[in-house]
């Protein structure tokens, strides 16, 4: 009988010793893009689709409100169709953190936008919109 308890506790610390790390790497509890950052939330969430307004410069910007990553750096990485288009760097100092960064998006910048948050080098999560030319 003690030999069972022994190797049913010893199998339950080291299977805990594996997952460990795992939860230690942090998670996204929330992303979103937004029209504005108020008090570190955002206002409202901008959806799937932005529509172009001819002539006119608009920001869009994404919020992480991120979870049990202090000391670590996490990258806003913006794209465009795929393509690079900026990376904001944030570090990360306390367990729970939100950031937030931006872009201004102009007429000619149609496509699908997409950030990705990377943590060490490692995507942890995406988000992306179409901005969608109205003429």
């Amino acid at each position: 009988m003690v030999k069972v308890l022994t190797r049913v506790l010893l199998t339950g610390m080291l299977s805990f010793a594996i997952a460990a790390p795992v939860l230690a790497e942090g998670f996204v509890a929330r992303a979103q893009f937004s029209t504005a950052v108020i008090d570190r939330e955002p206002i409202d969430d901008i959806g799937n689709v932005v529509k172009v307004e001819y002539g006119e410069i608009q920001r869009v910007y994404f919020f992480t409100d991120l979870r049990e990553m202090s000391g670590h750096q996490v990258v806003h990485q913006w794209k465009l169709d795929g393509e690079d288009q900026a990376d904001v760097a944030f570090e990360i100092g306390g367990d729970r953190w939100r950031v937030w960064s931006s872009k201004r998006l102009m007429p000619g910048f149609d496509g699908t936008w997409s950030v990705d948050v990377v943590l060490d080098g490692q995507v942890i999560d995406s988000r992306s919109f179409d901005y969608v030319d109205e003429y």
